[in-house]
């Protein structure tokens, strides 16, 4: 199986060995989001369109990874609103 995106005159793609038989779409998936972060979308990006068993980040890194995305107020709510995730899975 072959893929390729080309963006800007630029192709980028992904070749298998394995031959895809449009049975497993997850497969093809998988090598589709690949594909886009070797074209050089952010892999958070790709992570939240894709609803796979693979990720790239997880909650916690994803929020890190914005690198001044959100504003300050924003990242400390999400800090909070972890840690209290946290506190409530810990066991009593």
């Amino acid at each position: 199986m072959k893929l390729s995106l080309t963006l800007h005159n630029k192709t980028y793609s992904v070749e298998s060995d394995d031959s895809f038989d449009g049975t497993d779409v997850y497969e093809l998936a998988e090598q589709f989001k690949g594909l886009l972060v070797s074209a050089g979308f952010h892999p958070s990006n790709v992570d939240s369109i894709f609803n796979i068993d693979y990720a790239w980040f997880t909650d916690e890194e994803r929020a890190d990874n914005l690198q001044g995305h959100l504003t300050d107020d924003l990242q400390d709510k999400i800090r909070q609103i972890s840690e209290q995730i946290d506190e409530d899975e810990s066991p009593l």
